[in-house]
């Protein structure tokens, strides 16, 4: 009898519990576990306030698109590129053609608070890959764990002070009308202002999953009239995805889709006013997709690209070759 006094009395101690008590101690199981689980399989929790606006079932997620989509933000976006391939650079007086191979990072930062949005470049190193019989003694110790972690190159561009835009109308437009450089670019990059927010997720992706729950292991094609639901810009192709975890990008809960496929665009814009022409094919690569808005958070995808930019009496750039793209956007509300 001594021996059946625990279990009873635990029993009688969870019968005392109410039903939404009990709920809650499965749930803090449950994200126990889940918690476990993400630890091993290396993902990062994301964060408490955001994780429980995540609509999850034992029947899968959905990719949320009906929360409230807030009007100030600030975005840092760090993009990595491995470059191998050839390029030719045109201009009225000259023309060369170079193989090209490093790494290219740049980093920049975009803010938005309602109708004003401000860009700013914070840097931009190429590198060149280092030979393995370098003398590596002639290379000075880096001070610290922190300049160790800098890309070893040349800047290509100086960092900038804030582009400001303003929205006047239907029309973006510079924020400071006397600055020449400004008011050029503002009306190069007004017609596709608005793309440029969607590709700095200033602004939410005008198509997004639909009600249907995912699981780990479903798949689907995006094509044509979707495909802005993952490419930003004239667009045409086809891509697969394959949903194969759960993730978070600065704390922010995502779902990671395998990507593959070929897609083309035209006249795809920068915020340095490069409107550029490519071709790619994604030979494979992850997605993180944010769950709780129509948001792409990160990108790793290892690619064939043909591209071509510029012109129009300028300096006209083409090049064919492999890239290892990774894009970060590290993003945050500054308020509602």
């Amino acid at each position: 009898m001594t021996r059946l006094r625990l279990p009873i009395i635990t029993l009688l101690c969870l019968a005392a519990f109410s039903c939404d008590k009990v709920k809650s101690l499965v749930n803090k199981a449950r994200s126990t576990v889940d918690s476990q689980a993400a630890k091993k399989s290396g993902a990062v929790a994301a964060e408490e306030g955001l994780e429980k606006l995540v609509d999850r079932t034992p029947e899968g997620v959905v990719f949320r698109k009906d929360l409230p989509f807030p009007s100030k933000l600030q975005v840092k976006i760090t993009r990595k590129e491995e470059l191998s391939g050839r390029f030719s650079r045109k201009s009225e007086l000259e023309s060369q053609v170079m193989a090209l191979k490093g790494t290219l990072t740049t980093v920049t930062q975009q803010d938005r608070s309602g109708d004003k949005v401000s860009y700013t470049l914070v840097e931009s190193i190429f590198a060149e890959p280092v030979s393995e019989n370098a003398d590596a003694a002639k290379k000075p110790a880096a001070k610290t764990a922190a300049d160790a972690e800098k890309p070893a190159g040349k800047p290509t561009a100086p960092s900038s002070k804030p582009y400001q835009f303003v929205k006047s109308g239907t029309a973006w437009r510079s924020a400071d009308g006397t600055d020449f450089r400004s008011v050029s670019l503002a009306q190069t990059i007004s017609p596709v202002f608005d793309q440029l927010l969607v590709e700095s997720t200033l602004a939410p992706r005008v198509l997004w999953f639909g009600k249907k729950r995912l699981k780990v292991g479903d798949t689907l094609t995006v094509s044509d009239k979707f495909l802005p639901m993952l490419i930003t810009g004239d667009a045409k192709g086809s891509l697969k995805l394959t949903l194969t975890g759960f993730d978070s990008v600065s704390g922010h809960p995502c779902g990671v889709f395998d990507v593959t496929g070929d897609y083309s665009r035209k006249q795809f814009p920068a915020f340095d006013g490069t409107l550029t022409n490519e071709e790619v094919t994604i030979e494979s690569g992850k997605l993180w997709l944010s769950l709780l808005y129509p948001l792409i958070l990160k990108e790793e995808t290892l690619i064939i690209q043909t591209i071509s930019n510029g012109g129009r009496g300028g300096l006209a750039t083409r090049g064919q070759g492999s890239v290892k793209v990774s894009v970060i956007r590290e993003w945050k509300k500054t308020g509602n």
